[in-house]
């Protein structure tokens, strides 16, 4: 575990994803709820779909950060399975950490541009008039956060090839999970 992972910052955005994910769930549930309800006893639950639309974005985003800090996502990195334990499989995941990073970068890029469209047309739903920013930001965050930890799995990394290979052979290599130990 390196210093950042011991901050205040650190525990609390691990709290807000969490309370996020269980918040956003809830809600899902409780409007998909209502909705059959509503229909069942042919009650117009008007415009419904607005704010299902907007829990489902965020519950999806504060997934994609969660999975992105547990890495936990789904991979298809099937040379790191092939690979043996050393040098080039170093050297893979360096270069996975790497690419995984700049695309990150490049659609958090793409994000901040679209939630500052949203901000300047001023888009709407159609029936409650619910701003299209608060779904569309949750992509913003979303990725924000992947990126995040993408970054600080790549400083990980280095950090990891540098022990191992750097001129003290002598020291503790750390795990990939960060937890200490030889690999």
């Amino acid at each position: 575990m390196n210093t950042l992972e011991r901050t205040k910052f650190w525990l609390w955005l691990q709290r807000l994803m969490r309370f996020g994910l269980i918040v956003c769930g809830i809600m899902v549930t409780l409007i998909v709820f209502a909705a059959t309800i509503t229909r069942a006893i042919s009650v117009d639950f008007r415009g419904y779909e607005e704010f299902l639309i907007a829990f489902a974005f965020w519950l999806y985003m504060f997934g994609t950060a969660h999975g992105s800090f547990e890495n936990s996502h789904i991979t298809a990195d099937i040379l790191s399975l092939v690979l043996k334990e050393g040098l080039k499989k170093d050297i893979f995941d360096l270069i996975k950490y790497i690419l995984t990073l700049f695309i990150g970068i490049m659609f958090l890029t793409w994000a901040v541009e679209l939630v500052n469209w949203t901000i300047v047309m001023g888009t709407k739903t159609p029936t409650w008039r619910i701003p299209m920013t608060i779904p569309q930001s949750s992509i913003l965050f979303g990725l924000a956060c992947a990126t995040f930890y993408n970054a600080v799995r790549l400083y990980n990394e280095i950090k990891l090839i540098v022990q191992k290979y750097g001129k003290n052979k002598n020291a503790a290599i750390p795990d990939r999970t960060g937890e200490g130990g030889n690999d």
